[in-house]
């Protein structure tokens, strides 16, 4: 089978770069994100404590329950957001594959929202069979560090190391899975059966895909972050390398975090269109022949 990653990759970008609506709802997960920066700033702004000391609201059981409840129902919509986000986006990279010249906001969310209970089951059962191999990896692990008496940790370094390029692999699979769910309208257990098949008889090509696709994402987010990492360079300067001041550090640091939230929400718009692009685009090249790919060109066009 001849697949050219130039291709793919090029014009994953041109549909990335020609359909900036998609940049919206590869957002949307992101904008949950929002409502941590008041879960974490609201105990130091309305609750009194010692400036030099440690807070007093860590005490209070009160916080603990907030803190705990606001994170679960965060993360929650965080999910149900992405289930939206990766439909619809999916979706708009096919139909533009297929020759869409303009997509809309409302196309995008009517043309999801019939796929979205199936890739949220596609991500919480990845999720939850991916959880629980690592916990039994760690688990045995350190079993095997401590009757070792801590030499087993050294033997297993080549295997941690390789870790990376096998996750590499289950994300490329997962989100195969996923553009099958849209792609062919499969259900979540003959999507995942697709994404595994695909990964078994294209092993280097998806872990190669994988590897371009996340090295570009962490290229642009790091050039748009670490401009965001110098004042921190220079807040020891700011407290003469006394004590500092908790409510003080944490109001700069929420600072720039509101200041720098639009502009990662952005990255990331862009940055996870690139990559849903990238691997439906990988999937059809991997299923499809030229001339099995004229209905969908039909279809878009319809």
């Amino acid at each position: 089978m001849n697949f050219d990653f130039g291709e793919v990759l090029t014009r994953a970008g041109q549909i990335t770069w020609k359909h900036k609506m998609l940049w919206l709802f590869s957002a949307l997960p992101a904008l949950a994100g929002m409502f941590f920066i008041p879960l974490f700033l609201l105990p130091f702004l309305f609750v009194d404590f010692d400036a030099y000391g440690p807070p007093r609201f860590l005490e209070e059981p009160l916080f603990f329950v907030f803190f705990f409840v606001g994170t679960i129902v965060i993360s929650l919509l965080s999910f149900v957001l992405y289930g939206i986000s990766s439909a619809s986006v999916t979706w708009g990279v096919l139909r533009a594959e297929g020759g869409e010249e303009k997509l809309g906001v409302r196309a995008l969310f009517d043309g999801g929202q019939k796929y979205w209970l199936k890739v949220l089951g596609v991500t919480f059962l990845t999720s939850v069979i991916f959880s629980l191999a690592v916990l039994v990896f760690l688990g045995c692990m350190t079993l095997f560090g401590v009757i070792t008496m801590g030499l087993g940790f050294l033997c297993i370094q080549p295997f941690i190391i390789l870790l990376y390029p096998l996750s590499l692999v289950v994300y490329g699979f997962i989100e195969e899975a996923l553009a099958a769910v849209v792609a062919d309208d499969l259900n979540v257990v003959a999507a995942l059966q697709r994404g595994w098949e695909l990964v078994k008889t294209n092993f280097w090509r998806i872990l190669l895909i994988s590897f371009i696709v996340y090295f570009a994402i962490s290229l642009l987010g790091g050039l748009f972050t670490v401009p965001f990492m110098f004042p921190f360079f220079y807040l020891p300067i700011l407290t003469d390398g006394s004590a500092p001041d908790m409510r003080v550090v944490m109001l700069f640091i929420g600072g720039i975090t509101l200041f720098m939230f639009p502009v990662m929400v952005l990255v990331q718009g862009v940055g996870v269109t690139f990559l849903k692009a990238a691997y439906a685009l990988t999937y059809l090249r991997l299923t499809r022949s030229k001339q099995a790919d004229a209905p969908l060109v039909s279809e878009a066009n319809a």
